[in-house]
C-alpha cells in the first residue's frame, strides 16, 4: 500500500514533542478563535472525509499539521485543517485510544471506509505509522511554530 494513495493517515507525534504546539501556546480564547478562522476557510466541512459541520457532523476539529526534517531535527508547523472527530481521532489513534476518547474499533472502520482499504491495509499502515513513531522517538527534536508565534 502506497501512502501517498490514502486521504486519512495516522500521524504519531513524538513523545517529547506531544505538548510542544501553538494549542499550547495560547489561550482558550485565542484558540477558539483561530480554530473557528481555519473552519470558515475550510468551508465548514472536514479536510479528508468532507461531512460538514451542523449537516452530518457536531463539531470540527483545528488539527495541526507538521513535518519532520531528521537532517536538521526540527519539528516543522506547516499549517492547519479542519477534521471531523472520527479523521483527527485517527491522526492520533494511539493518544485518542489510550485516553478512551473513542473505541479503537471505530477508528478502525472509519479510516477503512475513508481510504476504501480492508482492515489487513489498516494493519500495515498502522504498524508501519508506529515503527516511524518508534524512530522519530530516538531525536531530539527542536519544534518550529513558524509566523504562527510572535
Amino acid at each position: 500500500m502506497n501512502h501517498n494513495e490514502l486521504k486519512l493517515e495516522i500521524e504519531l507525534i513524538p513523545e517529547s514533542t506531544m505538548h510542544l504546539n501553538l494549542r499550547n501556546r495560547l489561550t482558550s480564547y485565542q484558540w477558539r478563535q483561530f480554530s473557528q478562522d481555519i473552519q470558515k476557510r475550510d468551508q465548514y466541512s472536514c479536510c479528508i472525509c468532507h461531512r460538514v459541520k451542523g449537516d452530518t457532523i457536531d463539531k470540527l476539529h483545528c488539527h495541526e499539521i507538521w513535518t519532520f526534517d531528521t537532517d536538521v531535527q526540527v519539528q516543522y508547523l506547516n499549517g492547519f485543517q479542519s477534521l471531523c472527530f472520527q479523521c483527527h481521532m485517527i491522526k492520533h489513534i494511539g493518544f485518542a485510544t489510550m485516553n478512551d476518547w473513542v473505541e479503537k474499533y471505530q477508528l478502525i472502520e472509519h479510516f477503512c471506509t475513508v481510504n476504501e482499504v480492508s482492515r489487513k491495509q489498516y494493519a500495515q499502515h498502522f504498524h508501519d505509522a508506529v515503527q516511524l513513531w518508534i524512530a522519530r522517538n530516538q531525536i531530539t527534536w527542536h519544534v518550529d511554530l513558524g509566523d504562527y508565534i510572535s
